[in-house]
């Protein structure tokens, strides 16, 4: 049986002035699965994420989620949809706690006059322990790069997400803490949990991922089981010619 997809990309277009970052695109993310999304500099791999994720609008095409036609107007407009986008580039409070990072929106948007930081830590903690052993009371600018993305994930999973996009999560940790990594984005596979992973990283793709998206020149061009392709098709695939070398 074909499981319908939690989110599905149709046609979807974007200019910034002359240049068209993606020309009617489309690309579709399962329940549970670990997609990738390939392509070299400049094939529309980020434009499309920062679009799911509410920070760029599409001139054309459209967003599904579990089948629905939506706009996604902002950023808190995908959170409360449950999407997630976590950058390559770290956007924590650098001398805010690791609780508070976790909790930054709802601390943004609460009513009373007082914080109840016992219950923040306690909260935090429960979710960051389902990643790995952070003490939620630690500076995030005395946390390893590793430790932060691990942070920018929990933060993404107290807003109930249902769609995780990472971006070249590993362009910055060493081999054991991309191993970590792994096994975490397994883990939330597992918990059904739908990933978009983005990477050059062959090894990491084929590894990890259960399909792979390749977009060229901001357009679309195959998607493939990762078990039916080799890393030389894709590349291939993302360069539009064969290679010598």
């Amino acid at each position: 049986m074909t499981q319908a997809p939690i989110l599905e990309i149709r046609g979807l277009s974007k200019a910034f002035g002359p240049v068209k970052a993606l020309s009617d695109v489309r690309f579709e993310l399962r329940r549970g699965e670990i997609h990738a999304l390939c392509g070299e500099n400049g094939a529309g791999k980020s434009t499309l994420m920062n679009m799911i994720a509410g920070v760029l609008q599409p001139d054309e095409g459209d967003i599904l989620i579990d089948g629905e036609r939506i706009s996604i107007h902002s950023p808190a407009a995908a959170q409360r949809l449950g999407i997630a986008l976590v950058h390559q580039e770290i956007a924590l409070c650098q001398d805010a706690t690791v609780a508070e990072n976790i909790y930054m929106a709802a601390i943004n948007s609460r009513r009373a006059p007082l914080m109840n930081f016992q219950k923040l830590y306690a909260d935090a903690q429960k979710v960051m322990d389902l990643l790995a052993p952070i003490p939620v009371r630690t500076r995030v600018a005395d946390l390893s790069i590793s430790n932060q993305q691990l942070v920018e994930i929990a933060k993404a999973l107290t807003l109930d997400c249902k769609v995780l996009m990472l971006d070249e999560p590993t362009a910055a940790l060493t081999e054991s803490e991309a191993q970590r990594l792994f096994s975490i984005v397994r883990g939330l596979k597992e918990r059904g949990i739908s990933v978009v992973y983005i990477s050059h990283r062959m090894a990491e793709i084929f590894s990890l991922c259960d399909r792979v998206t390749v977009f060229r020149d901001g357009r679309y061009v195959a998607t493939d089981p990762i078990a039916t392709v080799s890393p030389d098709d894709v590349v291939r695939k993302m360069v539009g010619r064969e290679l010598t070398q």
